[in-house]
Order: structure tokens, then sequence, then C-alpha cells
């Protein structure tokens, strides 16, 4: 069974091991660079959910992603009435350390995983690629430059 993931937003960020640096808007970005890259949430559709008590209700696609700013609301509100009015809550996994949305959601049916849970699922980060070529010409470099030394 496919599950649809919905992340308080705001509330995974400060779970991350490390806060990216920057402003709000690229601290957002890099958590949703880091669901793009290390999928925590495996091949399962995502929602994350920004608090934006000022915003119009932004809402927009990111690949698989999509992303929402609540308007005068909370995001905590904003998920549990996602959960609330969907037609299958069985499908949603609803992600965050707080556990006021977990009590609110209880016996909906949906699935609640702490922030903390859901970011050991990542993937390791990925190694930086090394090109073949760049370590054949290194290798040259280091051979001349023992030459030059040497004879």
């Amino acid at each position: 069974m496919a599950f649809h993931y919905l992340i308080d937003g705001y509330n995974l960020l400060y779970a991350l091991p490390h806060l990216p640096a920057g402003s709000w808007q690229e601290k957002r970005q890099a958590l949703l660079t880091f669901l793009k890259e290390r999928r925590p949430q495996g091949n399962n559709a995502v929602t994350v959910v920004f608090d934006s008590r000022e915003g119009l209700g932004d809402q927009f696609q990111e690949e698989a992603l999509r992303v929402i700013f609540t308007a005068g609301e909370t995001a905590d509100d904003r998920l549990i009435e996602m959960v609330r009015k969907a037609p299958n809550p069985r499908t949603l996994v609803v992600v965050s350390n707080d556990k006021g949305i977990q009590a609110m959601i209880r016996g909906t049916g949906a699935k609640f995983v702490s922030a903390t849970e859901f970011l050991k699922t990542a993937a390791p980060h990925p190694s930086p690629k090394v090109d073949k070529n760049d370590r054949v010409k290194e290798a040259q470099d280091i051979t001349e430059e023992f030459k030059k030394k040497w004879l």
C-alpha cells in the first residue's frame, strides 16, 4: 500500500541534526532538498506544511513534494484537518514531534511517526562522485612531480 506523508515542516526542520544556515527561505529549501535527495519517505507522496499565519495560503509542487504555507492557521491545525477530511486516513503518515498532533489524530486510522524516527530512515548522505579520469590525471601529475625531484 502506498502512503502519503504529511510533514510538519518547521518541526522536522528543527529535528535535523544541524539546522541549515541562511535565511528562513534557505532553511526551508535545505529541508526540501534533504527530502528529495535522502528520501526518508521512500517513494511515497509527501506534503510539507509550514506555518504562515500572515501568509496567503500559497502552495506549490517541487518535483515529488507538495508544499503548503498555511494562511491564518497553524501547520498543526492544517495537518489535523487534512487527516480528518481524508477519504482513507489509513494511507496517511503524519510526521512531527508534536504530541498534540498525535493526540488529535488518534482514532482516525492515520499513522504518526516522530520527526526523529522519520529522519533515521533517510538514506546515507551521497558520497561525492569521483571521476576516474580525474584520479588518473592526479596520479600522472604526482608521477611527473616525482620525476622532476628525483631525476
